[in-house]
């Protein structure tokens, strides 16, 4: 080839991918043309009529969801309640106590007797009562200008008040007040009580077990500021309330959470159980105690309250704050008050005010995992002497979160170590898709075989597909499948023919056409232990098309909204199935949300990461409130 036919060749090129971009461009103004004119002739009609429906649908919507909680929280009682019945009702469980008995009969009628378990409970068999009446409202036109916020907590950030994780089981706890929050959704949590009060707590609650922190003096010391004197050794009360617990056979536990080991020996030593904050801290304390009765219960988070849900009218954009020691002085933590007049709740609003956070050399762990549990950006300080050193760049708000562990997995096996029942649901995910080539077939096992957490359940359509060619295909995943084979049916009908198939609590639907990072589902899953939403998906997503990268509606992250991309979507199962989708290729997702705004169903938009919606051309509604962020790969920004 010779030089002058490159030259042309590389001309043409560049002439084809400017004609792209400027088709691309033109596309872009003339459906924000058109959006701009649909807006301006329905904005009176939808102002006078959206308002008298967002008072009607708040007042619905709270109702619905305590109804909801209440449901759901009678239903994981119920299950909680089973499982210990299985457990206590098992032939193994009724062979330990014969075999005490040292009765060779009952041994043996204790081997022939028939186990009779009554079914599991089902979640359909707890539906929420009604509480409002239903009243009709007149049909208002979608605003053309893509959805808006819907919820309070979109607006200002409140802490939630349930479900608990173990609502059976009953914890008196001396706690400062980070730990009663990070608490307060594990068990049912008591509090209200102090030196002078304790006998009537037991006697009122009568707890399964004893929770007493190292608390130290200061701000945050919560119910802990009553039992400071008793926590130190200047009076007896710790020590009668530990000992008439071991009487009534409640487990006493010790959370050595801060401090050295040497002070928090005396009110340790008074107890049955002792956790550590690390592995090394628990060495420690086996080696002062003398028993092995020492467990590791790390700093950890709580994504009840601990999440990137925003704060009051958002982050400030040029807010900065400093944590712990800076320049060799103590800088006062992040909504901390001297008086102590401020609540917790302050402290959890004002961790996602700043644009960024610098944290000195002595700023407290718990406080820092918090604060990026929260989405605020972090930048730490290094040496331990002034002037401290930057420690590099602040990492990735979205990596950073992802790095804090939530509290209930480790409380497990405390529980188990303890003696107290620990049961709890599982979350089983189901993954549901439809292929119509053994190309979109191969993408999408190549999409869920990088999963960091998998689906326990796959269900896939498979139009025109031989089924034993498809399971063949899939059995490298090493996950339980469904392959239903057909004939042509609309992406719609076909999903809810999967949908139908599907048995797992949580529903996850992939899209064979797209890319999913390898914390996709893992991260989704996760914004369900922060919200009440039936639904979590993205409505802002990073779109490839036509060599650009587009981010549809950037800046509706982390709400309440009224719509996400069809091909995020993770569901509670029974609230999808009951919602269905609809017969239709193109706009199933659509319909979909439509539905949900109608029957009060909570749609939450998680971030903008480990997705990209890959088309081959453009579609027109693919470009309501979305940017063009410039000719690069969509997987350097979104796959993180």
């Amino acid at each position: 080839m010779s030089e002058l036919e490159s030259v042309r060749q590389a001309l043409a090129q560049a002439v084809e991918q400017a004609a792209g971009a400027a088709e691309l461009a033109r596309l872009l103004v003339d459906y924000q043309a058109r959006l701009d004119e649909a807006a301006r002739t329905e904005a009176d009609a939808l102002t006078r009529a959206k308002a008298a429906e967002a008072r009607l649908k708040a007042v619905e919507r709270q109702a619905a969801q305590l109804a909801k909680n209440l449901a759901e929280q009678r239903y994981q009682t119920e299950v909680a309640q089973w499982k210990l019945e299985s457990v206590q009702s098992s032939r193994w469980s009724q062979l330990g106590d014969a075999i005490q008995t040292k009765n060779p009969g009952t041994v043996a009628r204790t081997l022939k007797a028939p186990v009779k378990k009554r079914p599991a409970p089902k979640r359909s068999d707890f539906t929420p009562d009604p509480v409002v009446p239903e009243v009709t409202v007149p049909a208002v036109a979608p605003d053309p200008r893509g959805p808006g916020m819907s919820s309070p907590l979109a607006e200002a950030f409140v802490v939630p008040k349930g479900p608990l994780v173990r609502p059976y089981l009953t914890v008196a706890a001396i706690v400062d007040r980070q730990t009663e929050a990070l608490m307060r959704y594990e068990w049912r949590q008591v509090t209200n009580f102090g030196p002078e009060n304790w006998q009537a707590m037991l006697e009122e609650h009568q707890p399964h077990v004893l929770f007493v922190e190292s608390v130290r003096p200061g701000p945050r010391q919560g119910n802990g500021g009553r039992w400071l004197e008793a926590l130190e050794g200047q009076s007896r009360a710790l020590r009668d309330l530990v000992e008439a617990c071991k009487k009534r056979g409640v487990k006493t536990v010790f959370w050595h959470s801060s401090g050295s080991v040497g002070k928090a020996f005396p009110a340790a030593e008074l107890f049955e159980y002792v956790l550590a904050t690390t592995e090394a801290r628990a060495r420690e304390w086996r080696s002062a105690l003398r028993h092995d009765r020492v467990g590791v219960l790390p700093h950890t988070v709580q994504p009840r309250v601990h999440n990137q849900i925003p704060a009051l009218d958002g982050r400030s954009p040029t807010e900065i704050r400093t944590l712990g020691l800076v320049d060799g002085e103590w800088q006062p933590l992040i909504g901390q008050s001297s008086t102590d007049k401020s609540t917790y709740d302050d402290v959890l609003t004002a961790y996602r005010q700043p644009a960024l956070v610098i944290a000195g050399v002595d700023a407290d762990p718990r406080v820092i995992a918090e604060i990026e549990a929260c989405g605020t950006p972090l930048l730490r300080l290094t040496g331990a002497k002034p002037p401290e050193t930057l420690d590099g760049a602040a990492p990735h708000p979205h990596l950073a979160w992802r790095a804090t562990t939530a509290v209930t997995p480790f409380l497990d096996p405390i529980m188990d170590t303890i003696g107290v029942p620990s049961v709890r649901n599982d979350a089983v995910v189901s993954a549901i898709a439809t292929v119509a080539s053994a190309r979109e077939l191969d993408h999408l096992v190549t999409q869920l075989a990088r999963q960091h957490r998998r689906p326990e359940q796959l269900v896939i359509v498979a139009d025109g597909l031989d089924a034993g060619l498809v399971e063949k295909s899939l059995q490298p995943l090493g996950v339980d499948t469904v392959v239903h084979s057909t004939g042509p049916l609309t992406r719609g009908a076909a999903l809810d023919r999967a949908l139908r198939l599907a048995d797992g609590d949580y529903i996850a639907v992939f899209d064979s056409r797209d890319l999913y990072g390898e914390h996709y589902l893992a991260d989704a899953l996760r914004h369900f232990a922060s919200t009440d939403a039936d639904i979590v998906g993205k409505a802002s997503c990073y779109i490839k098309v036509a060599g650009a990268t587009l981010l549809r509606q950037p800046g509706t992250e982390h709400r309440f909204l009224a719509e996400v991309a069809g091909g995020t979507l993770l569901a509670r199962r029974q609230p999808l199935q009951d919602l269905g989708f609809a017969d239709i290729t193109d706009d199933w997702d659509e319909v979909l949300m439509r539905q949900a705004r109608a029957d009060s169903i909570r749609v939450y938009s998680a971030d903008r990461y480990s997705y990209v919606c890959v088309r081959a051309i453009a579609e027109g509604r693919l470009f309501g409130s979305a940017t063009l962020e410039g000719y690069v790969p969509a997987e350097s920004l979104a796959l993180l």
